[in-house]
């Protein structure tokens, strides 16, 4: 054996055994996750492209909702509290709060029974004046949200619908996409699915396009996106973009972090290439150039092609649904079983109390002994439960942080953070407007005082220039079309006086000729 070969051969151990460490720790965190569906393979998806730092995180902010009371069964997911953490940057306070903030939500809004509560029976007028839907996935199996953006009409949008309703439409779908869309995507991918991809055809969208409700609207939705379903737009594709709004957009995006930029492309009218690196031409409607038309559901924008249409998959996610709900329900009779014992207790003994049925040899003495002895034996029995859990976290953490001393791991970036959507569009298009795709955060988050006041500094100018622009050219045209009346006039009055000058060219020929007769007529009297 050479001395390379001998030097090599333990840093190819210590590799194997740094993997080995981190995978046993994935392992470990990822069943602690989910316990009590260790039987379902039905959405079991290897977890190698999250970082082990991240997964430690994760349950250490796991831990953290569970002592305040702050985690219900249906959102005990990993990935959702790694999307929470990833929008605040991994600030555990600032995640904590964000996550308190959804679930009053959602209890407010009424967001987990939405889909069976909520009826919206104006959707085809809805979708006549706001062209949407999701169609086919990408090549990384994540869904793909179309809009027209271009073709909004905005006033008969509010005439068909309230802006209540609207909103409410919206976040039905976006839950109908986290129970149905996304875990058929995952089937499909083999692999966990919780982003999407959208194109946005901005093509005749001006500044002027959408009116004051509209992009209330927008904003409204745009709210409910980055505070409640954050982290789920994985890229954008503006299209058709004009140069006026290539100019708001240069203006806008040097404000937000360049993580958010990354994921937003802004592109003219040559685009289909592009597109066509990410999906895959079956996919792709035939008008964003690719070769489907879904002639059977007509169009495209109505077909709402995608895994979640396939009866087979669809199966295995109401199959994961069902053991999902039932492992809710049994947790929730667990805690009211507990508490139901816990007030017979309390009735029974204030019912002896009252009655006089203690027994006569016992003393008050007597009583607070027995008492203090049941809550002994019940603090000493949770000692030894917590005791056990405490030693077999402390191990894992003393694995880890073994190795990670004798091997470094590089820590994810601590500016981890993105979001756009359809106020990306209003403050530079905070383009999600993707109700199903939500905007980056920094999109959707205070920016900071100092920023905001540069950036609305900078849009209002925008706009005042804009304005200046159009009223210069409207001028510009009065004038010309003032100009082009006056050559008319001209021309007519030209015209008039040529006529006249023949009509008198003419009489002082005719004259002429009268004259000379008259001269020759004399000549020969003579």
């Amino acid at each position: 054996m050479s001395a390379s070969d001998a030097d090599r051969r333990p840093a190819e151990n210590s590799e194997d055994e740094k993997k080995t460490k981190l995978g046993s720790f994935k392992k470990a965190i990822s069943n602690s996750f989910n316990k009590g569906l260790r039987n379902s393979k039905v959405m079991s998806f290897p977890m190698d492209d999250i970082d082990a730092e991240e997964l430690k995180q994760a349950e250490e902010f796991r831990q953290v909702l569970i002592a305040e009371d702050l985690l219900p069964s249906r959102h005990d997911n990993i990935h959702m509290m790694l999307r929470f953490l990833r929008a605040r940057k991994f600030d555990p306070e600032k995640t904590k709060q964000m996550w308190s903030d959804m679930i009053q939500w959602r209890k407010e809004f009424g967001a987990d029974t939405i889909m069976e509560d909520f009826e919206f029976k104006e959707i085809d007028d809805v979708l006549k004046y706001y062209p949407q839907g999701h169609h086919g996935v990408d090549k990384d199996g994540r869904p793909v949200y179309i809009e027209k953006l271009g073709q909004v009409d905005s006033n008969k949008l509010l005439q068909v619908t309230k802006m209540e309703r609207y909103v409410k439409y919206h976040v039905r779908e976006f839950e109908r996409t986290f129970v149905h869309k996304f875990p058929a995507c995952s089937i499909a991918a083999k692999k966990h699915i919780d982003q999407s991809t959208t194109i946005l055809d901005v093509q005749g969208v001006g500044f002027t396009s959408l009116n004051k409700s509209a992009r209330e609207l927008i904003q409204c939705l745009q709210k409910v996106d980055g505070d409640n379903y954050p982290e789920t737009l994985n890229r954008m594709f503006i299209i058709n973009a004009g140069s006026g709004f290539r100019l708001l957009w240069n203006t806008v995006k040097s404000f937000l972090d360049p993580k958010t930029t990354a994921k937003i492309n802004v592109l003219g009218s040559s685009y289909q290439s592009k597109l066509l690196e990410i999906i895959e031409a079956s996919e792709l409607p035939e008008f964003l150039g690719g070769s489907c038309k879904c002639p059977d559901k007509g169009g495209c924008m109505l077909s709402d092609k995608g895994p979640w249409n396939d009866p087979e998959i669809m199966k295995m996610v109401h199959s994961y649904a069902e053991e999902r709900e039932a492992e809710a329900k049994s947790s929730s009779k667990t805690t009211s079983g507990n508490m139901d014992s816990s007030n017979k207790e309390s009735n029974k003994e204030a019912g002896e109390k009252e009655s006089g049925k203690m027994e006569p040899g016992k003393t008050e003495l007597a009583k607070n002994e027995d008492s203090s002895k049941t809550e002994s034996d019940k603090n000493e029995s949770g000692k030894k439960e917590s005791g056990k859990m405490e030693e077999k976290v402390s191990e894992e953490e003393k694995t880890i942080s073994e190795h990670v001393m004798a091997h470094p791991y590089p820590h994810p970036h601590p500016d981890r953070s993105d979001s756009v959507c359809s106020d990306a569009f209003l403050e530079a298009n905070d383009i999600q407007i993707d109700h199903l795709s939500p905007v980056p955060e920094e999109l959707s988050t205070s920016m900071g005082s100092e920023k905001e006041e540069k950036l609305r500094a900078a849009l209002t100018a925008l706009e005042q220039q804009l304005t200046a622009t159009k009223q210069a050219e409207v001028e510009k045209e009065l004038k010309l079309k003032a100009a082009l009346d006056r050559v008319n006039a001209l021309e007519k009055e030209l015209t008039e006086t040529k006529k006249t000058l023949d009509e008198t060219r003419i009489k002082q020929e005719e004259l002429l000729a009268t004259v000379g007769k008259e001269k020759k007529f004399s000549i020969f009297c003579w």
